[in-house]
């Protein structure tokens, strides 16, 4: 039996779990996950459950998120299996799904889906999982704020904590770089006796936590105990941050009991993800570099640096704006266009903020107020932006829905929905 917070993919026999949101209050849907055949409903105490069908198991609690939460402590603590969580700033998603698939050789491994990485997504990955005392758990642990991951850490204590880097990534709620550093670091502290700590030996900052617990800790990096000439295969995805992420997760193989042979074998068979740096056939004999997902400034970079490599007839890239970034936003999005001019035969800006930066840095003419404005430039056969051998870079932060645009530069002949992320269409139709 699942739990389900969403009406539209609730399955006959699920539990309903109404949620209030920012924009949505789960309870509004309670009679219709009723109708689609929930055997029982979670709602919070406010909610009027009078009318409910009496068939309909019913279950009042303080708030929905902690209820799910401690269900799902309650039962990783039952079971007993291993936790192996992962933070930082950027390459959660990615290093966690490189973990997953080495520790696969030995382990079943649950793995949280996609970037759920909130209190209420891990308890959902928990809860729907299905595994015992002898699994792995992976799990992706997120923070926008001081504290966050220590309160992730409370719910699912990690054996193993992983921090890939530290970046200024929402400084909004953050504030200082500082902060950030002491958040992710939370992840190491919260290790149960005897656990390892993999950190990132090239990032003095994920290096110092080392200090914040006693047990045992492996460095990954140019400089750390696992270093690139661990790995003996050639990695089938994109930039060099790919390497870091094996690393990561060549060390918490090794910290887990596999041999080095077996991690490279599992290695060899990583894939790209979708928004992650993919590349895909594009129209007109383009080739499109769909790094769609979202962006910092270091990814950018990163996703720049990879454009360059490709060694394109013409590099083109597509930048939506960087959100997040509190107070250095403006002078971060000037660095990132001065970096694509000088990388790329042509940038197109997209959002308010890349437009006030290419303003500065005297890009005139190619500027997409939104990602809707750019992707219907490219449909309706604007061919003068793209045309054939040009490699075509797409990055931007998610609320841009820079997904769009690389939707509108895919060839026909590859389906939007099996290779793009977010291609739901009240995602597709919504602001920006």
């Amino acid at each position: 039996m699942s739990y389900s917070k969403d009406t539209r993919t609730l399955q006959t026999g699920d539990i309903y779990v109404a949620i209030r949101g920012e924009r949505y209050d789960g309870h509004a849907f309670v009679d219709e996950a009723i109708r689609k055949g929930a055997s029982a409903v979670v709602v919070e105490q406010s909610f009027d459950v009078g009318d409910l069908p009496s068939h309909v198991a019913v279950t009042s609690v303080d708030d929905s998120v902690t209820y799910l939460a401690e269900a799902a402590c309650d039962l990783v603590e039952e079971h007993g299996p291993e936790v192996v969580a992962i933070t930082g700033s950027v390459g959660k998603t990615s290093t966690k799904n490189a973990i997953a698939t080495v520790l696969g050789t030995k382990f079943d491994v649950l793995a949280s889906e996609g970037n759920f990485n909130t209190v209420l997504g891990l308890a959902l990955t928990v809860l729907n999982g299905d595994f015992d005392g002898r699994s792995k758990l992976v799990l992706e642990m997120g923070a926008c704020q001081e504290g966050d991951i220590t309160e992730l850490c409370g719910y699912f204590r990690p054996t193993v904590a992983v921090v890939t880097n530290v970046y200024g990534v929402h400084l909004e709620t953050f504030g200082t770089l500082k902060t950030v550093a002491r958040t992710k670091g939370e992840i190491v502290a919260a290790l149960e006796s005897g656990g390892t700590a993999c950190l990132n030996a090239d990032d003095p900052l994920v290096r110092n936590m080392a200090e914040r617990h006693g047990g045992r800790t492996i460095f990954f990096g140019e400089h750390g105990q696992v270093t690139p000439r661990d790995l003996t295969v050639d990695l089938p995805l994109l930039g060099n941050h790919a390497v870091q992420n094996a690393l990561a997760a060549f060390a918490v193989g090794r910290a887990l009991g596999l041999e080095p042979c077996d991690i490279n074998a599992a290695l060899v068979t990583l894939k790209p993800e979708k928004g992650r740096l993919q590349k895909l056939p594009g129209i007109n004999g383009i080739t499109l570099v769909d790094d769609s997902y979202n962006a910092s400034p270091a990814s950018t970079l990163a996703a720049l640096d990879v454009l360059q490599d490709l060694h394109a007839t013409r590099a083109i890239a597509f930048l939506g704006d960087m959100l997040e970034l509190g107070g250095p936003s403006h002078v971060e999005h000037v660095r990132i266009l001065e970096a694509a001019l000088d990388r790329c035969d042509d940038v197109y800006p997209v959002g308010p903020l890349m437009g006030k930066a290419a303003r500065q840095v005297g890009l005139f003419g190619n500027h997409f107020e939104s990602s809707r404005e750019a992707a219907l430039a490219l449909r309706e056969e604007d061919m003068s932006m793209v045309r054939f051998g040009d490699v075509v870079l797409v990055k931007g932060s998610q609320g841009t829905r820079m997904e769009r645009i690389s939707r509108a530069l895919l060839s026909e002949e590859v389906i939007p929905e099996e290779v793009l992320p977010r291609q739901d269409a009240s995602w597709l139709a919504g602001e920006q």
